[in-house]
C-alpha cells in the first residue's frame, strides 16, 4: 500500500457510486463492473464511501469490504481513499483502522455529523483519526450546517496527516478562492459543487472528487484537460452541458435517489439507494430524463468535437 501524498490529490478523482440490490445489500457485481470502467481511464484515484457512495449509510464491515475489493481490482494502478462520514471519534477511528487493513491509501473525512464541534473539536477529531490509522486525510468540507471556513481549514492544515481539501456543498466559490490563495502550498485545494465545477477549476482548484465525475468521468476529464491547455471556450461547453442535470440532481431534496436514478437512466444498473431515500416520483424522474437527453446531446458534441 502506498500513501496519498498532496501531490497525489488533483485532476479527476471520482467518487463511486455503491451498487445495491433491490433489498438494499450491496450489489458487488455492480460495483465491480463501476470499477472496472473507472481504471479503464486516465483518473488520478478513487474514492469509496463519500456522499456519491452513500458512506453515512454503510456499515463499517460494508465499507471495508467496498474498500479491499476496490484495492484488489486495482491492484496498484490507482490509489483507493476511503470516505468517513461520521458522528463520532471512536467510529470514525474504528473505520480509519479497518480502512487502513482493507489497503486504503488514505481517508476523505467530514467534521462530525449532526452536532456542531468547536475549532478544538475539529482539531481533535482529525488529529485523533490519522493517529490512529496512519492515514493521510482529506478534510471533507460538505455539511451545510457545519461549514469549515478558510481560517480553520487553515489551522487543520498544521496538522500531521492533513494533505488536502474537498470544498464542497459546505464551502463557496469565495472560500476556495481564499484557500487557493492562502494554503494551496501546504495542502491539495479541490472543489467539488457539481453544478459549478468549472469556475472552481478554472479559479485554481487542482482538481475534483465530484458526484458529476462520477456521472460523467470521460466528459468531466475533457473539461479538466481543456482547463489545463486554456481552452476556456471548450471547458465552458462541458460546464453548460452539465449544468442542467447536475441543477436538477441538487434541487435540494432526496440527493441520494436522484443521483442513483440518473445512474440507472444512464444504464449502469446501480439499484436503489438505500431508505428512507427512493426513487424520484413520476414527474420528477420525467424532468430528470429530460434533462439528461440534453446533457448527454450536447456532451457528445463536444466529445465527437475533439
Amino acid at each position: 500500500m502506498s500513501l496519498i501524498t498532496a501531490d497525489d490529490v488533483k485532476g479527476i478523482f471520482p467518487p463511486l457510486i455503491t451498487p445495491m440490490t433491490v433489498d438494499e445489500e450491496l450489489n458487488m457485481e455492480q460495483f465491480r463492473v463501476e470499477l472496472a470502467m473507472m481504471l479503464d481511464l486516465p483518473l488520478t484515484g478513487l474514492v469509496i464511501g463519500g456522499s456519491t457512495g452513500e458512506g453515512y449509510a454503510l456499515t463499517p464491515g460494508e465499507l471495508a469490504h467496498l474498500t479491499e475489493t476496490a484495492v484488489k481490482q486495482a491492484n496498484g494502478a490507482l490509489p483507493v481513499v476511503t470516505g468517513i462520514i461520521t458522528t463520532t471519534t471512536r467510529d470514525a477511528t474504528a473505520r480509519a483502522v479497518a480502512a487502513r487493513d482493507a489497503g486504503a491509501s488514505g481517508l476523505m473525512v467530514t467534521p462530525p455529523i449532526y452536532q456542531r464541534p468547536s475549532i478544538g473539536n475539529l482539531l481533535e477529531y482529525y488529529g485523533a483519526i490519522h493517529r490512529a490509522s496512519g492515514l493521510p486525510i482529506i478534510i471533507y468540507n460538505v455539511l451545510t450546517g457545519m461549514q469549515v471556513p478558510p481560517a480553520t481549514i487553515r489551522r487543520l492544515a498544521d496538522l500531521p496527516g492533513v494533505i488536502g481539501t474537498k470544498e464542497s456543498a459546505g464551502s463557496t466559490l469565495a472560500w476556495l478562492s481564499e484557500l487557493v490563495d492562502t494554503v494551496s502550498d501546504r495542502i491539495s485545494v479541490t472543489w467539488a459543487t457539481d453544478d459549478l465545477l468549472y469556475p472552481g477549476l478554472a479559479l485554481g482548484a487542482v482538481g475534483t472528487i465530484s458526484g458529476a465525475t462520477s456521472l460523467f468521468p470521460r466528459e468531466s476529464l475533457a473539461m479538466f484537460d481543456s482547463i489545463q491547455r486554456n481552452d476556456y471556450e471548450r471547458a465552458r461547453g462541458f460546464h453548460y452541458a452539465l449544468a442542467p442535470v447536475m441543477r436538477e440532481v441538487m434541487c435540494g431534496e432526496n440527493w441520494p435517489g436522484l443521483l442513483k436514478a440518473t445512474f440507472n437512466l444512464l444504464g449502469r444498473n446501480v439499484g436503489p439507494a438505500r431508505s428512507p431515500f427512493t426513487a424520484p416520483p413520476a414527474d420528477q424522474l420525467k424532468r430528470l430524463e429530460e434533462c439528461l437527453a440534453v446533457t448527454c446531446g450536447r456532451l457528445a458534441e463536444l466529445m465527437a468535437a475533439s
